[in-house]
């Protein structure tokens, strides 16, 4: 599974680090991470190194629940349009598993089940990506969350039967009761929030059927039919502002050799170089507009980690370097429109 999660997933680490006395930005850096990214939907960070800024931060600040801390901050809204789907389904039911269904559109790293029974179900976490470092943390984490989607969807002081998790414990008991006011049990099978079935049934209050509608035709459509090559583009988007746009990345997030891939592109006539440069040409056009963003920042956004090469590629692209491709943007959006 690709190891990336939407930048929305730092919604309130900044400011929680910051409420226990650490500097947030030096934990955003030293993981990789640019601070701009926090709370942005639009943008990608490496879910190992959102881990280790919520793992690091707990150690080395001493608050070995931060990330349940973290959770009772955190919401449904940072899950955007699955936000807007899960909230405006018609059931309890329907809901849960639209998230289960369009959760990689946020982060193809994690995965979540439904599970029915006959009293008692669970709604169970999984991290897909392996070596990911305070693993428990971000668990935790994750169960918080889901505890804190029950609550807004059933709107009733929802209370789960019970939470388990895999590994063992790492707070206080009390910790675990406020958080989740249900017991916890730890070295379990599976990490998950357990609730009873009837619930499952049980109509959303204050629904929108247009919302809910709209949501589902915008996350439907990234399920559409993609060529090979599609998928390349969409994948190179997602992975080049934390530097693993590379063949061998990409091929790994397909689950194909790369030598399988390049056969498959250039049974479409492209290559993945190809597509590669495409991409950040096109990228590097829209970031050049923004007047304000530095150029250290475009070079970092095409995946370069040198400005250098984004100097020599912007002259191979527009035949001119980095600051004049923006002044001409700038000029060219200055110019009156015709009536």
């Amino acid at each position: 599974m690709a190891d990336l999660i939407r930048g929305s997933s730092l919604m309130q680490v900044p400011e929680l680090i910051s409420a226990h006395g650490g500097d947030p930005e030096r934990f955003l850096r030293a993981a990789g991470i640019d601070p701009g990214s926090a709370g942005d939907y639009n943008r990608y960070v490496r879910y190992s190194a959102l881990a280790r800024v919520i793992g690091g931060a707990a150690q080395e600040l001493h608050v070995p629940d931060l990330g349940l801390r973290l959770s009772r901050r955190q919401n449904l809204e940072m899950l955007g349009p699955i936000a807007v789907l899960a909230r405006n389904a018609g059931t309890i039911e329907a809901g849960l598993l639209g998230v289960t269904k369009y959760l990689h559109t946020y982060s193809p790293a994690i995965r979540a089940t439904l599970t029915v029974g006959g009293r008692q179900s669970s709604f169970g976490f999984e991290i897909g990506v392996s070596r990911v470092p305070y693993r428990a943390q971000m668990v935790e984490l994750s169960l918080g969350v889901i505890g804190g989607m029950f609550e807004l969807l059933t709107d009733t002081g929802f209370r789960p039967s019970r939470i388990t998790f895999r590994h063992a414990q790492i707070s206080d008991t009390d910790t675990y009761l406020d958080c989740f006011g249900a017991p916890v049990e730890f070295n379990a099978d599976a990490d998950a929030l357990v609730f009873p079935t009837g619930l499952l049934g049980r109509p959303i209050v204050g629904k929108d059927g247009l919302a809910y509608a709209l949501a589902t035709r915008y996350l439907g459509d990234q399920h559409r039919y993609l060529s090979v090559g599609e998928h390349v583009v969409e994948l190179i988007g997602k992975l080049l502002p934390v530097g693993q746009a590379t063949l061998v990345d990409v091929a790994a997030t397909l689950m194909v050799h790369p030598r399988v891939l390049q056969r498959q592109l250039a049974a479409e006539g492209s290559t993945f170089e190809g597509l590669l440069d495409d991409r950040r040409q096109v990228l590097a056009r829209e970031l050049l507009a923004v007047d304000d963003l530095p150029l250290s920042s475009v070079s970092s956004q095409l995946g370069y980690s040198e400005q250098s090469s984004l100097t020599r590629s912007c002259r191979r692209w527009f035949g001119a370097a980095p600051l004049a491709v923006r002044r001409e943007l700038g000029e060219r959006e200055a110019r009156p429109r015709p009536l």
